[in-house]
């Protein structure tokens, strides 16, 4: 039964948003075991690339609709987003890993909304990114992470979301840091590369960051 347990907990969601542009199905490795949750009309996005969402969130206010999906029907007046209300979907269906994708694009508000719920799904233990075609981005909290370049990207970039990030220490990169304090007002912490053969190590003390890997490399 723990085992069991255990296989549902680390099973993965892909939220699927409404921004415009393509969706980088390519890189996620999409296994039946995956949920495949739309918010409005990413349902849309998802079927014209003919896989069949297994769930339906939104106010049919963006194109999608419910018709024939499991589905969480929301007015269209609201106090939060369709895909808020699609990653407590996937929190409600223990998932235990989340990607979202359709989240960047058109509107900034949304955009900059969307890379908010990466903290959110930290907060609640989950593991997650946000995908689009040329980054993925994840949250990181104060402590110590390893990060191999795979699937491989171009740049890696950390961008503090306090005003000050502390003691940040990078190794494995092309521009190392050591006991950094890194500020929200700065790009110093832009336009890193992880060495072949190496992964990126990164630590600090106090604060936050997003983590952004950039410009897929198809064939490293």
């Amino acid at each position: 039964m723990g085992e069991q347990t255990e296989m549902i907990k680390n099973r993965r969601a892909i939220i699927v948003g409404a921004a415009p542009g393509e969706l980088p199905l390519s890189r996620l490795n999409i296994v039946p075991e995956d949920i495949l949750i739309c918010a409005d009309g990413g349902r849309d996005k998802l079927e014209e690339q003919g896989l069949t969402p297994d769930w339906y969130v939104g106010d049919n206010d963006s194109g999608g609709s419910p018709e024939g999906l499991p589905s969480v029907l929301l007015p269209a007046e609201k106090d939060v987003s369709d895909l808020e209300m699609a990653l407590d979907k996937a929190l409600e269906l223990d998932c235990g890993r989340i990607v979202f994708i359709g989240c960047t694009g058109g509107r900034m508000d949304h955009a900059l909304a969307n890379l908010s719920l990466l903290e959110a799904c930290a907060e609640r233990g989950v593991v997650a990114a946000l995908i689009d075609m040329e980054n993925e981005v994840r949250f990181l909290g104060p402590g110590s992470y390893r990060i191999a370049n795979e699937p491989a990207y171009r740049y890696l970039g950390l961008i503090p979301l306090d005003w000050q990030v502390e003691g940040l220490t990078l190794t494995g990169v092309k521009y190392p840091l050591q006991n950094f304090n890194a500020r929200c007002c700065s790009t110093r912490t832009i336009s890193n590369e992880i060495l072949p053969g190496k992964q990126a190590e990164i630590s600090f003390t106090a604060g936050r960051m997003l983590l952004i890997r950039s410009l897929p490399i198809e064939n490293p």
